[in-house]
């Protein structure tokens, strides 16, 4: 996992195709593949947190 900044995670969001938004209440989590085909999970809390986890 990786803890990014509030503009590493809009440049992330932006890169990434995104087949799934879940709303949890206190967090929203983006499932999808980023540009070089793999999967990750960029997740974004209420308190302006966000990390991104990814497949190897």
């Amino acid at each position: 996992m990786q803890h990014l900044s509030l503009d590493q995670a809009a440049d992330m969001l932006e890169a990434m195709t995104i087949t799934q938004t879940i709303d949890a209440g206190h967090a929203i989590v983006h499932v999808g593949t980023d540009e070089a085909g793999r999967r990750v999970v960029l997740m974004n809390d209420c308190n302006g947190n966000s990390v991104l986890s990814s497949a190897m």
